[in-house]
């Protein structure tokens, strides 16, 4: 039995009114419970996954701290010119009339990869797809919506029509980082790939096809293909020698497996996990709320 304060004011709601707010809360606290699991597996992950050291790190599933660096040089943040060497923005505009919250009207985020450099060694990280919490952030707002013409600094004014956000890994900021950790492996079937390759660009060269047919009659015969292949499996095997001389950076990328959270932060491991722990509480919190409303809703409406 819903309490009476419920009953009254369900029941003194419009039937379209009614199931507006009952869907809400049937597709909300679905939507709630989700976001509250996601958090607390994040947070789970965090504190049971040891870190490691770049140079000593396994294949697979790894935690790394270290300092951010940029990889083949830094990026500009689009909203204020900064360098940094990843960063993410949105632009929203505020609204008129009975509707006057802030609307995202643009944003994105830099796909370049960037360097973790823990002090044993660096790898390649590729943040597609990653949940990213970042403590570098510009927010300021304007009258235009290019921002450039006012300065992050500037105070808001409830004029303003535009709000600018632009958040910011800068090099040499700490990072804390969770992902497939994978070193590239060469080995045959990379040397075959480069071979073929290089039989596909000589095939579209008359000159090198002029060398190759060897008697000069116009015609590749078997023989001379055969010839210009063994020339291109040794050409191969010279650069992969040259190749696996040069040591090769690791990657760190996502998992495509829910359960193996991608987790790109500049906050210490125990911040990050604080927020993460209050994000969980509350999204599990309002899950609560929202099944106990929709439930007593219903009760109150049909009679229950």
């Amino acid at each position: 039995m819903a309490p009476q304060w419920v009953h009254d004011l369900v029941v003194g709601l419009e039937p379209a009114q009614f199931w507006f707010l009952f869907g809400a809360l049937a597709v909300g606290a679905p939507f709630l419970l989700y976001r509250g699991s996601q958090a607390f597996w994040r947070l789970r992950t965090i504190t049971d996954t040891p870190t490691a050291r770049i140079q000593s790190a396994p294949q697979g599933y790894v935690e790394l701290a270290g300092l951010a660096r940029p990889h083949l040089g830094q990026v500009q943040g689009p909203l204020t010119g900064r360098p940094c060497v990843w960063y993410r923005y949105r632009i929203e505009e505020r609204g008129s009339g009975r509707n006057k919250g802030w609307h995202r009207i643009e944003g994105g985020e830099s796909p370049a990869p960037f360097l973790l450099d823990d002090g044993s060694g660096q790898c390649i990280v590729d943040p597609t797809g990653a949940y990213v919490r970042l403590r570098r952030a510009d927010r300021w707002t304007g009258p235009h919506r290019s921002p450039r013409s006012v300065e992050p600094t500037r105070w808001y004014q409830a004029s303003d029509r535009y709000r600018y956000v632009e958040e910011r890994i800068d090099d040499g900021d700490p990072l804390y980082c969770l992902g497939r950790f994978a070193t590239p492996l060469r080995g045959p079937a990379e040397r075959d790939q480069l071979q073929r390759a290089l039989l596909r660009v000589w095939k579209q060269d008359p000159a090198r096809l002029a060398r190759i047919d060897t008697n000069g009659d116009g015609t590749i015969s078997p023989q001379e293909w055969e010839q210009a292949r063994s020339a291109a499996a040794a050409l191969a095997e010279r650069a992969e020698i040259k190749l696996s001389a040069t040591p090769v950076l690791a990657r760190l990328a996502a998992t495509g497996d829910e359960r193996q959270p991608f987790v790109i932060s500049t906050f210490a491991e125990e911040d990050l996990a604080a927020t993460l722990r209050w994000q969980a509480l509350g999204y599990n919190a309002a899950f609560v709320a929202a099944a106990v409303a929709a439930v007593l809703s219903g009760l109150a409406r049909f009679g229950g």
